[in-house]
């Protein structure tokens, strides 16, 4: 008997494993298939395939609450590992900017250092001009040489 004859027969359709489970039971019958599917149904096969049904559902609706149960433990995990990351390389750039705020500061200083250093020496070969022309003016610097 094929599938569809068993539907038109029964008026309930059957999942391919359902169908290979009902086609063993007839083949294991020694009555035509108009009889067959008239027994199957008056002994409650469609009942007993709803049932079988259900608790696949339920099975199955087992599985996927633990599957999504999984799922939020491990989200809720790589989150909590995410975030530790996040908060460790925020703490590190901070750490960082840090360095580099004291390296400008640090830069900031030596720059003035070096600019009063240059205006040091700028006055200080000022006031060595002065005194060598006030030593020409008096005469001293022809002696010394």
């Amino acid at each position: 008997m094929m599938k569809s004859e068993f539907i038109e027969r029964t008026g309930f359709e059957p999942t391919e494993d359902e169908y290979r489970e009902i086609e063993q039971e007839y083949m294991g019958c020694d009555i035509d298939k108009d009889q067959f599917c008239k027994e199957w149904k008056k002994n409650g096969g469609i009942q007993r395939l709803m049932r079988l049904r259900a608790r696949r559902i339920e099975e199955l609706e087992n599985k996927l609450n633990m599957a999504e149960k999984q799922y939020e433990e491990m989200d809720s995990r790589h989150c909590r590992s995410f975030n530790e990351m996040k908060d460790n390389m925020r703490r590190k750039l901070e750490d960082m900017a840090s360095k580099y705020n004291q390296c400008c500061e640090a830069n900031e200083n030596l720059d003035r250092l070096l600019q009063e250093a240059k205006a040091a020496q700028k006055e200080a070969e000022e006031k060595l001009e002065t005194v060598r022309k006030a030593f020409e003016i008096l005469g001293f610097g022809r002696e010394v040489q």
